[in-house]
Protein backbone atom coordinates (compact mmCIF):
# COMPACT_ATOMS: atom_id res chain seq x y z
CA UNK A 1 0.00 0.00 0.00
CA UNK A 2 1.57 3.44 -0.79
CA UNK A 3 2.35 5.45 2.38
CA UNK A 4 1.96 8.56 0.08
CA UNK A 5 -1.03 10.87 0.67
CA UNK A 6 -3.88 11.16 -1.76
CA UNK A 7 -6.01 14.31 -2.31
CA UNK A 8 -9.03 15.30 -3.04
CA UNK A 9 -10.08 17.90 -5.51
CA UNK A 10 -11.91 20.51 -4.34
CA UNK A 11 -16.13 19.71 -4.97
CA UNK A 12 -16.84 22.76 -7.33
CA UNK A 13 -14.37 21.80 -10.10
CA UNK A 14 -15.06 21.50 -13.56
CA UNK A 15 -14.29 18.91 -16.04
CA UNK A 16 -11.11 20.80 -18.00
CA UNK A 17 -9.77 21.61 -14.18
CA UNK A 18 -10.30 18.11 -12.82
CA UNK A 19 -7.67 17.02 -15.47
CA UNK A 20 -5.34 20.25 -14.76
CA UNK A 21 -5.35 19.68 -11.01
CA UNK A 22 -5.11 16.01 -11.55
CA UNK A 23 -2.23 16.01 -13.74
CA UNK A 24 -0.47 19.00 -11.21
CA UNK A 25 -1.01 16.21 -8.24
CA UNK A 26 0.07 13.07 -9.91
CA UNK A 27 3.54 14.80 -10.31
CA UNK A 28 3.45 16.45 -6.96
CA UNK A 29 3.63 13.07 -5.94
CA UNK A 30 0.27 12.12 -4.58
CA UNK A 31 -0.83 8.71 -4.52
CA UNK A 32 -3.99 9.02 -5.18
CA UNK A 33 -7.16 11.87 -6.55
CA UNK A 34 -10.27 11.45 -5.13
CA UNK A 35 -13.44 13.14 -6.92
CA UNK A 36 -16.75 14.26 -4.36
CA UNK A 37 -20.44 14.08 -5.27
CA UNK A 38 -21.05 18.12 -4.34
CA UNK A 39 -21.59 19.81 -6.83
CA UNK A 40 -20.53 17.84 -10.37
CA UNK A 41 -21.15 14.24 -11.89
CA UNK A 42 -18.24 12.21 -10.10
CA UNK A 43 -18.13 9.88 -12.66
CA UNK A 44 -17.25 12.38 -15.51
CA UNK A 45 -14.72 13.88 -13.07
CA UNK A 46 -13.31 10.52 -12.58
CA UNK A 47 -13.05 9.83 -16.57
CA UNK A 48 -11.18 13.79 -16.76
CA UNK A 49 -9.07 12.67 -13.87
CA UNK A 50 -7.78 9.01 -15.47
CA UNK A 51 -7.36 10.76 -18.39
CA UNK A 52 -4.98 13.04 -17.40
CA UNK A 53 -2.97 10.77 -15.52
CA UNK A 54 -0.85 7.74 -16.29
CA UNK A 55 -0.39 6.51 -12.23
CA UNK A 56 -2.52 7.20 -9.70
CA UNK A 57 -5.32 5.90 -8.31
CA UNK A 58 -8.57 7.92 -9.04
CA UNK A 59 -11.35 7.14 -7.09
CA UNK A 60 -14.84 8.82 -5.49
CA UNK A 61 -14.80 9.50 -2.40
CA UNK A 62 -17.50 9.34 -2.52
CA UNK A 63 -20.58 8.79 -4.75
CA UNK A 64 -23.61 8.91 -3.52
CA UNK A 65 -25.07 5.49 -4.03
CA UNK A 66 -28.66 5.92 -3.61
CA UNK A 67 -29.18 8.65 -6.24
CA UNK A 68 -27.94 5.86 -9.04
CA UNK A 69 -29.51 2.73 -9.49
CA UNK A 70 -26.90 0.02 -8.83
CA UNK A 71 -27.15 -0.74 -12.53
CA UNK A 72 -26.20 2.78 -13.65
CA UNK A 73 -23.55 2.35 -11.27
CA UNK A 74 -22.06 -0.49 -12.13
CA UNK A 75 -22.13 0.35 -15.63
CA UNK A 76 -20.00 3.78 -15.25
CA UNK A 77 -17.76 2.39 -12.63
CA UNK A 78 -17.10 -0.91 -14.94
CA UNK A 79 -16.17 1.69 -17.88
CA UNK A 80 -14.45 3.91 -15.97
CA UNK A 81 -12.03 0.40 -14.53
CA UNK A 82 -11.87 -0.19 -18.44
CA UNK A 83 -10.67 3.24 -19.48
CA UNK A 84 -7.79 3.79 -16.51
CA UNK A 85 -6.53 0.20 -16.74
CA UNK A 86 -7.52 -0.69 -13.28
CA UNK A 87 -6.63 2.45 -11.22
CA UNK A 88 -10.60 3.29 -10.92
CA UNK A 89 -12.04 2.93 -7.11
CA UNK A 90 -15.72 2.91 -6.44
CA UNK A 91 -16.27 4.78 -3.39
CA UNK A 92 -19.80 4.60 -2.43
CA UNK A 93 -21.89 6.03 0.84
CA UNK A 94 -25.43 6.25 1.37
CA UNK A 95 -25.79 10.07 2.56
CA UNK A 96 -27.76 11.40 5.06
CA UNK A 97 -31.78 10.91 4.72
CA UNK A 98 -32.82 15.02 4.60
CA UNK A 99 -30.12 15.95 2.63
CA UNK A 100 -30.68 12.94 -0.10
CA UNK A 101 -34.38 13.95 -0.62
CA UNK A 102 -33.52 17.55 -0.48
CA UNK A 103 -30.70 17.01 -3.13
CA UNK A 104 -32.22 14.21 -5.09
CA UNK A 105 -35.62 14.01 -4.36
CA UNK A 106 -35.12 9.91 -3.22
CA UNK A 107 -35.80 8.57 0.15
CA UNK A 108 -34.15 5.50 0.98
CA UNK A 109 -35.29 3.84 4.28
CA UNK A 110 -33.08 1.08 5.96
CA UNK A 111 -29.77 2.63 4.76
CA UNK A 112 -27.16 -0.12 5.77
CA UNK A 113 -29.25 -2.88 4.83
CA UNK A 114 -30.09 -1.57 1.50
CA UNK A 115 -26.97 -0.31 0.76
CA UNK A 116 -25.35 -3.67 1.68
CA UNK A 117 -27.76 -5.09 -1.61
CA UNK A 118 -26.59 -2.28 -3.30
CA UNK A 119 -23.06 -3.38 -3.45
CA UNK A 120 -24.26 -7.24 -4.25
CA UNK A 121 -26.30 -5.65 -7.11
CA UNK A 122 -22.91 -3.86 -8.36
CA UNK A 123 -21.22 -7.08 -8.46
CA UNK A 124 -23.71 -8.94 -9.53
CA UNK A 125 -23.43 -6.60 -12.47
CA UNK A 126 -20.10 -6.56 -13.14
CA UNK A 127 -20.01 -10.24 -13.13
CA UNK A 128 -22.45 -10.46 -15.41
CA UNK A 129 -20.82 -8.03 -17.93
CA UNK A 130 -17.54 -10.11 -17.37
CA UNK A 131 -19.55 -13.13 -18.67
CA UNK A 132 -22.06 -11.93 -20.85
CA UNK A 133 -25.28 -12.73 -19.16
CA UNK A 134 -26.35 -13.13 -15.52
CA UNK A 135 -29.28 -11.43 -13.08
CA UNK A 136 -29.37 -10.35 -9.77
CA UNK A 137 -32.60 -10.40 -6.94
CA UNK A 138 -31.96 -9.25 -3.41
CA UNK A 139 -34.01 -7.80 -0.59
CA UNK A 140 -33.93 -4.57 -2.37
CA UNK A 141 -33.32 -4.39 -5.40
CA UNK A 142 -33.69 -6.93 -8.92
CA UNK A 143 -31.67 -6.70 -11.41
CA UNK A 144 -33.07 -9.28 -14.45
CA UNK A 145 -31.11 -8.16 -17.40
CA UNK A 146 -28.21 -6.40 -16.59
CA UNK A 147 -26.25 -7.17 -20.31
CA UNK A 148 -28.57 -5.61 -22.89
CA UNK A 149 -25.81 -6.18 -25.51
CA UNK A 150 -24.56 -9.13 -25.73
CA UNK A 151 -21.35 -10.49 -25.14
CA UNK A 152 -18.79 -10.47 -22.52
CA UNK A 153 -16.13 -8.40 -21.13
CA UNK A 154 -13.28 -10.41 -20.79
CA UNK A 155 -10.52 -9.84 -19.09
CA UNK A 156 -11.72 -6.48 -17.56
CA UNK A 157 -9.65 -4.65 -14.66
CA UNK A 158 -10.58 -5.86 -11.07
CA UNK A 159 -12.81 -2.60 -9.18
CA UNK A 160 -12.17 -2.53 -5.31
CA UNK A 161 -15.33 -0.56 -3.83
CA UNK A 162 -14.86 1.87 -0.96
CA UNK A 163 -17.85 2.51 1.82
CA UNK A 164 -18.26 5.34 3.43
CA UNK A 165 -19.70 5.32 7.52
CA UNK A 166 -19.93 7.46 10.52
CA UNK A 167 -22.64 5.14 12.80
CA UNK A 168 -21.42 1.76 13.75
CA UNK A 169 -24.07 -0.30 11.78
CA UNK A 170 -23.11 1.33 8.55
CA UNK A 171 -19.55 0.92 9.53
CA UNK A 172 -20.01 -2.64 10.29
CA UNK A 173 -21.47 -3.29 6.56
CA UNK A 174 -18.15 -1.84 5.35
CA UNK A 175 -16.31 -4.12 7.54
CA UNK A 176 -18.21 -7.32 5.96
CA UNK A 177 -18.37 -6.30 2.16
CA UNK A 178 -16.02 -3.73 1.30
CA UNK A 179 -12.71 -3.91 -0.07
CA UNK A 180 -11.71 -0.30 2.08
CA UNK A 181 -13.41 1.67 4.51
CA UNK A 182 -13.88 5.85 3.70
CA UNK A 183 -13.66 7.63 6.99
CA UNK A 184 -15.43 10.51 6.88
CA UNK A 185 -13.14 14.09 8.37
CA UNK A 186 -15.93 14.89 10.84
CA UNK A 187 -14.35 12.18 12.94
CA UNK A 188 -11.42 11.91 15.86
CA UNK A 189 -8.80 9.53 16.78
CA UNK A 190 -10.51 8.24 20.06
CA UNK A 191 -13.49 7.64 17.60
CA UNK A 192 -11.85 5.95 15.10
CA UNK A 193 -10.06 3.87 17.29
CA UNK A 194 -12.82 3.03 19.60
CA UNK A 195 -15.98 2.92 17.31
CA UNK A 196 -15.30 2.35 13.87
CA UNK A 197 -12.08 -0.01 13.83
CA UNK A 198 -14.20 -2.65 16.60
CA UNK A 199 -17.38 -2.47 14.19
CA UNK A 200 -15.09 -2.89 10.75
CA UNK A 201 -13.94 -5.94 12.66
CA UNK A 202 -17.18 -6.80 13.75
CA UNK A 203 -18.28 -6.64 10.21
CA UNK A 204 -15.30 -8.52 8.70
CA UNK A 205 -15.93 -11.32 11.58
CA UNK A 206 -19.75 -12.02 9.65
CA UNK A 207 -17.54 -12.78 6.71
CA UNK A 208 -14.81 -14.44 8.18
CA UNK A 209 -11.95 -11.93 6.53
CA UNK A 210 -9.92 -9.50 7.36
CA UNK A 211 -11.35 -5.65 8.40
CA UNK A 212 -10.85 -3.63 5.35
CA UNK A 213 -8.21 -0.48 5.58
CA UNK A 214 -9.38 3.22 6.59
CA UNK A 215 -8.89 6.20 4.39
CA UNK A 216 -8.92 9.19 6.14
CA UNK A 217 -9.64 12.66 4.81
CA UNK A 218 -8.12 15.62 6.27
CA UNK A 219 -9.30 18.80 5.56
CA UNK A 220 -6.73 21.11 5.12
CA UNK A 221 -7.06 25.61 5.38
CA UNK A 222 -4.89 28.57 5.84
CA UNK A 223 -6.32 29.20 9.34
CA UNK A 224 -8.43 27.57 11.76
CA UNK A 225 -11.20 29.88 11.60
CA UNK A 226 -11.82 28.59 8.24
CA UNK A 227 -11.50 24.51 9.20
CA UNK A 228 -14.24 25.43 12.01
CA UNK A 229 -16.71 27.10 9.82
CA UNK A 230 -16.44 23.87 7.55
CA UNK A 231 -16.39 21.61 10.79
CA UNK A 232 -20.19 23.29 11.44
CA UNK A 233 -21.70 21.87 8.07
CA UNK A 234 -21.09 18.20 9.99
CA UNK A 235 -22.58 18.59 13.23
CA UNK A 236 -25.84 17.20 12.60
CA UNK A 237 -27.70 14.90 14.74
CA UNK A 238 -27.13 11.97 12.86
CA UNK A 239 -23.01 12.43 13.41
CA UNK A 240 -23.24 13.91 16.88
CA UNK A 241 -22.19 10.53 18.26
CA UNK A 242 -18.74 11.71 17.34
CA UNK A 243 -18.46 14.24 19.46
CA UNK A 244 -20.41 12.05 21.79
CA UNK A 245 -17.85 9.56 22.50
CA UNK A 246 -14.61 11.94 22.26
CA UNK A 247 -15.58 13.48 25.60
CA UNK A 248 -17.29 16.53 23.45
CA UNK A 249 -20.89 15.76 24.69
CA UNK A 250 -21.75 18.96 26.55
CA UNK A 251 -19.92 20.81 23.21
CA UNK A 252 -21.97 18.92 21.17
CA UNK A 253 -25.24 20.19 22.66
CA UNK A 254 -23.91 23.67 22.81
CA UNK A 255 -22.73 23.72 18.82
CA UNK A 256 -26.27 21.72 18.04
CA UNK A 257 -28.20 24.44 19.78
CA UNK A 258 -26.35 27.70 17.89
CA UNK A 259 -26.88 25.60 14.45
CA UNK A 260 -30.94 25.28 15.07
CA UNK A 261 -30.94 28.80 15.98
CA UNK A 262 -29.01 29.99 13.36
CA UNK A 263 -26.35 31.10 15.50
CA UNK A 264 -23.42 29.63 13.00
CA UNK A 265 -20.73 31.81 13.81
CA UNK A 266 -21.10 31.02 17.58
CA UNK A 267 -21.22 27.33 16.52
CA UNK A 268 -18.11 27.74 14.77
CA UNK A 269 -16.20 29.26 17.51
CA UNK A 270 -17.16 26.81 19.87
CA UNK A 271 -15.89 24.48 17.86
CA UNK A 272 -12.37 26.12 17.03
CA UNK A 273 -11.84 26.40 20.66
CA UNK A 274 -12.83 23.39 22.00
CA UNK A 275 -13.35 20.65 19.17
CA UNK A 276 -11.31 20.98 16.10
CA UNK A 277 -7.66 19.72 17.52
CA UNK A 278 -9.44 16.17 17.71
CA UNK A 279 -11.17 16.60 14.26
CA UNK A 280 -9.95 15.43 10.67
CA UNK A 281 -8.43 19.11 10.04
CA UNK A 282 -5.15 20.52 9.56
CA UNK A 283 -3.79 23.94 8.84
CA UNK A 284 -1.22 24.21 5.93
CA UNK A 285 1.34 25.23 8.20
CA UNK A 286 1.03 22.65 10.57
CA UNK A 287 0.21 19.71 8.04
CA UNK A 288 3.25 17.20 8.32
CA UNK A 289 2.25 16.87 11.80
CA UNK A 290 -1.59 15.96 11.18
CA UNK A 291 -0.28 13.62 8.92
CA UNK A 292 1.75 11.84 11.13
CA UNK A 293 -0.93 12.18 14.24
CA UNK A 294 -3.11 10.41 11.90
CA UNK A 295 -0.94 7.98 10.37
CA UNK A 296 -0.74 6.27 13.98
CA UNK A 297 -4.65 5.69 13.44
CA UNK A 298 -5.58 5.37 9.51
CA UNK A 299 -4.06 3.04 6.88
CA UNK A 300 -4.45 5.77 3.80
CA UNK A 301 -4.23 9.69 4.51
CA UNK A 302 -6.00 11.65 1.62
CA UNK A 303 -5.99 15.92 1.76
CA UNK A 304 -8.78 18.09 0.39
CA UNK A 305 -9.75 21.44 1.00
CA UNK A 306 -13.07 23.49 2.85
CA UNK A 307 -15.80 24.01 0.39
CA UNK A 308 -18.25 25.65 2.37
CA UNK A 309 -17.30 29.65 3.10
CA UNK A 310 -14.80 29.36 0.32
CA UNK A 311 -15.38 30.60 -4.06
CA UNK A 312 -14.07 28.15 -6.07
CA UNK A 313 -10.72 30.29 -7.26
CA UNK A 314 -10.18 30.25 -3.30
CA UNK A 315 -10.36 26.78 -3.31
CA UNK A 316 -8.09 26.01 -6.45
CA UNK A 317 -5.67 27.94 -4.76
CA UNK A 318 -5.75 26.40 -1.84
CA UNK A 319 -5.35 22.84 -3.13
CA UNK A 320 -2.28 23.85 -5.68
CA UNK A 321 -0.75 24.90 -2.39
CA UNK A 322 -1.77 22.00 -0.51
CA UNK A 323 0.04 20.10 -3.49
CA UNK A 324 2.89 21.97 -2.98
CA UNK A 325 3.35 21.10 0.56
CA UNK A 326 2.78 17.54 -0.34
CA UNK A 327 5.66 17.54 -2.56
CA UNK A 328 7.83 18.97 0.53
CA UNK A 329 6.79 16.16 3.14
Amino acid sequence: MNTRPGVGLPGTVTMRETEELSAEAENAGASSVWVADVRREPYLLSAAALRATARVTVGTDVAVAFARSPAATAQAAWDLAGYGAGRFVLGLGSQVGPTLLSRFGVEAEHPAARLKDYVFAVRACWEAYRKGHGRYEGAFYTIRQPVFSPGPDDPWPAIPIYLAGVNPVMTAVAGEIADGFAAHMFCTPTYLDRIIRPALTRGAARAKRDAPPVHMPLVVGRDRASLALQMTTYTVPAYRRVLDESGLREEADAILAAIADRRRTEAARIIEERCLDQLGVAVLEELPERVRLWRAHADVIGLSVPWYGLDRDAQIALFRDVLHALQRM
